[in-house]
């Protein structure tokens, strides 16, 4: 089915325009370090570090570290100021976790905090130039995962729990999910996402960037899929009465949801 929507009203173009334009402000703030600055001290888990001076700016610095979570968790919650969030399913019961910060003038402060069943890994900033932290985990692929991020990518692979991915101005893309939902949300930027399994929830949400969703051709779906300026391309089989939902909508790009190849 294919749907070219009616034009979006003159409130949400000058959001959508507001967007494009604060593109390049927004990620100049994020920069400049303007995000929290919380003091909170790291855990005392070992870790192995290595610093070196940082390519991308010249003048800054680069440190990366690497460490185990062996504690059994049933949630891994990631939270990203500035920088990539890789997140793949693994075989182990432990989580991996390597993060590498680049600043200009005085490191991060990273923390990971298990609470519960709950593990929490984030970091804060002094203001300078440049200051933030990628990270790159490997989890259990039954576990439950959230991100957040203001800039930056954020990649899923493999995983079969629920996911929940934001993003402020960055690509969200996820691959071989096999969980029962999936939200994913992201300001500006696109958002990609395939499933080996038909998953009962997908919310997919962007203001400005395109969606593409392909799930398992085998199922039927309720879908609602609204791009406000685009347009919205469903090849997948549809019921309105199906138990799988799929919701996709954006301000300004197109929507394709289809089978997976």
């Amino acid at each position: 089915m294919d749907r070219v929507c009616g034009p979006r009203p003159a409130a949400g173009r000058a959001r959508s325009a507001a967007l494009l334009t604060g593109l390049l402000g927004l990620t100049g703030l994020v920069l400049a370090g303007c995000h929290g600055t919380g003091t909170a001290a790291p855990s005392s888990a070992s870790a192995s570090a290595s610093g070196s001076p940082g390519l991308p700016v010249p003048g800054t610095h680069r440190t990366t570290t690497t460490y185990q979570v062996s504690a059994p968790v049933s949630t891994v919650v990631v939270v990203g100021h500035t920088g990539n969030v890789t997140v793949t399913g693994g075989s182990g019961p432990a989580v991996s976790v390597t993060q590498q910060a680049d600043y200009s003038r005085t490191p991060p402060t990273t923390t990971r905090t298990v609470s519960g069943n709950t593990l929490t890994v984030t970091y804060s900033c002094p203001t300078q130039v440049v200051c933030g932290v990628a990270y790159t985990l490997e989890v259990p692929r039954s576990v439950a995962v959230q991100v957040s991020t203001g800039a930056g990518a954020v990649r899923l692979s493999g995983l079969a729990g629920s996911v929940t991915a934001k993003a402020d101005v960055g690509l969200i893309s996820a691959t071989g999910l096999t969980g029962a939902s999936a939200s994913l949300t992201t300001n500006v930027g696109a958002i990609s996402a395939s499933f080996a399994a038909a998953p009962a929830t997908v919310q997919a949400s962007a203001n400005v960037g395109a969606i593409t969703l392909h799930v398992p051709g085998t199922t039927s779906y309720k879908v609602t899929a609204d791009a406000h300026l685009g347009k919205a391309t469903v090849s997948t089989t549809q019921s309105p009465s199906s138990a799988h939902a799929i919701t996709a909508t954006t301000d300004v790009g197109a929507i394709v949801i289809a089978p997976s190849s």
